[in-house]
């Protein structure tokens, strides 16, 4: 079993990412133009800039998370063996299912007779005939 990190410096690291991020997202002076316009006048502000910032930020970080999250269920329930039924609006039906487990079973039957009688047809061919049975001697 690997080691589990202690929640407390789990916190301790996450804290002191998040205010390392934090400190680094904070802007310079913007400049300020000429004839500014209303957004020059709306992001004139370091206090919007870095807000603006950090919203993107968090955003990424959700998108990865939840991608992450998403992968990793998709693939662990792959792994224990359950199906994906329904996505959204898209569902599969139970009936659906069944039909295709069954015609599954036909397939897989009718290729192990096909493959038994190709062993009874290898095992004819290898064996060599008795002409003289033939020949009624």
């Amino acid at each position: 079993m690997p080691p589990r990190l202690h929640p407390l410096a789990f916190a301790i690291c996450a804290i002191a990412i998040g205010t390392w991020l934090a400190v680094g997202l904070v802007p310079a002076d913007p400049p300020t133009p000429d004839d500014p316009s209303f957004v020059d006048n709306i992001f004139d502000s370091r206090l919007v800039i870095w807000a603006a910032r950090l919203l993107l930020l968090s955003t990424a970080v959700v998108l990865a998370v939840g991608g992450v999250f998403i992968v990793g269920s998709t693939i662990t329930r792959m792994r224990q063996g359950d199906w994906l039924k329904r996505a959204g609006p898209f569902e599969v039906s139970e009936h659906n299912v069944l039909e295709l487990a069954r015609e599954r079973d036909f397939w897989r039957s009718v290729a192990e007779d096909s493959h038994r009688r190709l062993i009874e047809l290898e095992d004819q061919l290898n064996t060599p005939p008795d002409i003289e049975a033939d020949m009624g001697m």
